[in-house]
Order: structure tokens, then sequence, then C-alpha cells
């Protein structure tokens, strides 16, 4: 880890995968401008407080109504983990947002 493999060892496709997409994140973080910066900034606090909110409220409403059934509790935690992965999945190349199926 942090370091290049060893000469004349075949890298894993998954391995040479994982390293292009880090290098791409580290090369779109050094060269991004000062407001592209801080709006990763206030969405990562954003998402970072809104988890914390909802998580709360559900350990709040748990322990004065009980427990709801598992389905439920499952689907709370996971809209509560949700971070808005669809945009930031957009491809940035193109310039075209992809927009996802119609509900």
């Amino acid at each position: 880890l942090g370091e290049p493999p060893p000469a004349g060892v075949p890298l894993d496709p998954v391995l040479s995968l994982f390293l292009r997409r880090e290098q791409r994140e580290q090369r779109r973080e050094r060269e991004s401008s000062l407001a592209q910066r801080l709006r990763r900034f206030l969405r990562r606090k954003f998402f970072l407080f809104r988890r914390s909110a909802l998580m709360t409220l559900i350990a709040l409403r748990n322990l004065a109504l009980g427990r709801p059934a598992p389905e439920r509790l499952a689907q709370e935690v996971a809209f509560a983990n949700w971070r808005g992965e669809e945009e930031e999945a957009r491809p940035e190349t193109d310039g075209v947002a992809q927009r996802g199926p119609e509900l």
C-alpha cells in the first residue's frame, strides 16, 4: 500500500482498476479550484450532519416506542446512510449528465 508493485509482477485487474481510480481521484483533488474544494467539503459535512441527525432521531424513537420490524429499521438506516452517490457516479468526461430511471 502506498508504493508501486515490484517490476515484472503482473497486476490483478481489480487492483489495477483500483489504482487507476485512486490516481484519478488524487489528480482531481490536486487540480480542483478553491470553489470545488469548498463544495466537496460542504457536501461531506452536510451528509455527515444529515446521517448523525437521522440516526439520533431513529435511536430516540426506538427508545420511546420500541424497536420496529427489522425490515423497516434496515430501510431507515439505508436512508440515513444515503450520500447522493447517484450524482457523484456521473462521468465527468462527457459533460452530459446521465439520468437514472424515472419513478
